[in-house]
């Protein structure tokens, strides 16, 4: 199974009750390295979030964006409407594209 095909599979457990009540927070830049980890730790640094960070480049990214971090995800943070579109096309066609459209909170 190639990188690209994982991204699809629901693997797991997204709701975990050991996670604790707090927020979780889904951050997504291009790939992962820069903007989006810094967001997490702002959020994380606030208090009250539980947070990942990935990015929205499959091909690129360190962490891609899948189908468990959307799930696990109660709000998603895009940094910018690029990775928010480039989020969208990728999973088109997927039960995710409509809960990416209702977690979404752009950022620019």
């Amino acid at each position: 199974m190639t990188k690209t095909q994982e991204i699809f599979k629901l693997t797991a457990p997204f709701d975990n009750p050991f996670q604790g009540n707090d927020i979780r927070a889904l951050c997504v830049c291009s790939v992962g390295i820069l903007r989006s980890p810094t967001l997490a730790n702002v959020l994380l640094k606030k208090g009250g979030y539980n947070v990942r960070a990935c990015g929205s480049d499959i091909n690129n990214a360190l962490i891609p964006i899948s189908a468990n971090l959307i799930n696990w995800a109660n709000m998603i943070f895009f940094i910018n409407h690029e990775n928010f579109k480039e989020a969208l096309k990728v999973f088109e066609n997927t039960p995710e594209f409509d809960m990416i459209k209702k977690k979404a909170i752009c950022l620019n």
